[in-house]
């Protein structure tokens, strides 16, 4: 497995790594203290949580629950762990004292349960609209039926792929072939989209669209930009569901598991109000950690859309309702539980919020 390595806190947030606690700066005071109160478990509990790529803009959010003074009080300590090339998604086996959480779209959950794997059951629905969109070079498809006999490379993992196919049969293409990365665990690298290795890219907007834009044209020798890629439309996209949280159903029934993943709850709804308010502090903590390959102003971006996705969250960030009434496996039983114990200055409607304007450097 690739390990993404997770985050303490004491006033500034300090990288875990081997054998060492560098303290990587930042100003981030999240209030701790008051986190959690007397949600405990009787024993200490490893969360590993399995990202769905590369490290990106989600790790932030998620490193601040990892920080969690409280958290770590209640003897409850998260790692994080992206795909690698040799395993299957969502397919982890935990034990008494370790909870497994995943990042995953419903899609690629009902695929996972296709295959014979745990049944997983959605504990928190992440995204209230979906990241995804189906780019292409300038010079090539411009509607789905353009891709036709063609292959799509997609960011995400196995079942990520099937509402798009769906998509594209409805727009009229045929034939059509998804690709993943070789090697999810690391950054995406979009040259088969530009050499024409693959017709189309199924990106998050929050990372693989940027990456497309960012990408450095062998002609000229500058970042291919907005008008080097070309986004398709592909008319009604609600079937396409973004990321949740979820955990296998027998795991729950186990009470200090889910007291764990209530407390996971209550970090990461924090870590989300934090990443929303504060993104430039977000971003800064994010970058100085060293888990992301992107600086600045274009992290700030990312934090932007991927707060696009999430924020406002009418019925509260993390509620599973919306997800269930589509048709997944859900409980609201944890995050009942974790309500019960979050602190009640933590806005999860973000109703105000907007995007920083930030603009996408391209020099």
């Amino acid at each position: 497995m690739i390990r993404v390595q997770p985050f303490a806190v004491a006033l500034a947030m300090t990288l875990v790594a081997t054998g060492c606690r560098p303290p990587i700066g930042g100003s981030v005071e999240p209030s701790a203290s008051s986190i959690a109160g007397e949600l405990k478990p009787s024993a200490e509990i490893r969360v590993i949580i399995h990202l769905p790529g590369a490290p990106d803009v989600l790790t932030a959010p998620l490193a601040y629950a990892a920080a969690s003074e409280a958290i770590a009080a209640a003897g409850v300590s998260i790692d994080q762990i992206a795909p690698s090339a040799d395993e299957e998604p969502l397919n982890a086996t935990g034990s008494e004292t370790e909870l497994h959480l995943y990042f995953a779209t419903p899609a690629a959950v009902s695929a996972a349960d296709v295959a014979g794997r745990d049944q997983l059951v959605m504990i928190g629905n992440l995204q209230q609209r979906s990241s995804k969109v189906l780019v292409a070079p300038s010079s090539g498809a411009t509607t789905g039926a353009d891709l036709s006999g063609t292959t799509v490379l997609v960011q995400g993992i196995i079942g990520d792929e099937i509402p798009l196919l769906a998509l594209l049969a409805r727009e009229g293409a045929e034939n059509v072939t998804a690709e993943f990365p070789a090697d999810p665990s690391l950054p995406l690298d979009l040259t088969p989209l530009f050499d024409g290795s693959v017709s189309a890219a199924f990106l998050a907007s929050y990372d693989g669209l940027a990456r497309a834009q960012e990408f450095i044209s062998a002609e000229t020798g500058a970042p291919v930009g907005a008008d080097g890629i070309s986004v398709i439309d592909l008319g009604d996209t609600a079937e396409i569901q973004g990321l949740g949280l979820w955990a296998a159903s027998a795991a729950l029934e186990i009470p200090n598991l889910e007291i764990a993943a209530a407390l996971v709850l209550i970090g990461l709804t924090s870590g989300l109000a934090f990443c929303r308010d504060l993104p430039v502090d977000c971003a800064a903590v994010f970058e100085q950690g060293g888990q992301t390959d992107r600086f600045g102003d274009a992290l700030i971006w990312s934090l932007d859309q991927f707060n696009a996705s999430i924020w406002p969250a009418p019925a509260g960030v993390l509620s599973t309702a919306a997800a269930g009434s589509a048709g997944a496996n859900v409980t609201d039983r944890i995050l009942t539980l974790a309500l019960e114990y979050l602190p009640s200055e933590i806005d999860r409607i973000g109703e105000g919020w907007v995007s920083s304007g930030t603009a996408l450097p391209l020099e």
